[in-house]
């Protein structure tokens, strides 16, 4: 059974049957969880992890520093960072030339070549590693 089948039907499966499946998938015993959908779930994210790789550390981070402020004040609302229209550009003057970036569906653009992230675009102007966000003054440096 493919994993996207396999991911489908774990939500009609058995407790014993979950366990079964961790076993002969991931090759260890499963956790002594109790409850179906709580296994589900753990089985689910192990296979996805297997199938396409752990979150990147940044977002492992962010989400730990989400899931403190969280436990910390259970009102606390995060504002979403700065949606970046497709068809805007970004200015920005270094060193007495004037820079333009083009936001794309996409990217971004610079000099008409296609460019993945702002941070590339920090870096061709620069010629340093810049966090494009702070480079541009859409995100605040931390101090």
């Amino acid at each position: 059974m493919s994993a996207g089948n396999l991911l489908a039907g774990l939500e009609s499966m058995s407790l014993a049957e979950l366990r079964a499946t961790w076993t002969e998938r991931l090759g260890v015993e499963p956790p002594k969880l109790r409850t179906r959908d709580l296994l589900a779930l753990a089985l689910a994210h192990r296979l996805q992890v297997r199938a396409h790789g752990a979150l990147p550390g940044p977002a492992k981070r962010k989400m730990a520093e989400l899931a403190r402020r969280f436990t910390e004040d259970r009102s606390y609302t995060p504002t979403p960072g700065p949606a970046l229209k497709s068809g805007s550009s970004l200015i920005k003057e270094w060193r007495g030339v004037r820079h333009e970036v083009r936001v794309l569906e996409d990217g971004f653009s610079y000099q008409g070549e296609r460019l993945g992230s702002l941070s590339e675009a920090a870096q061709r102007i620069t010629g340093t590693k810049w966090n494009g966000h702070v480079f541009f003054g859409l995100k605040a440096r931390r101090r």
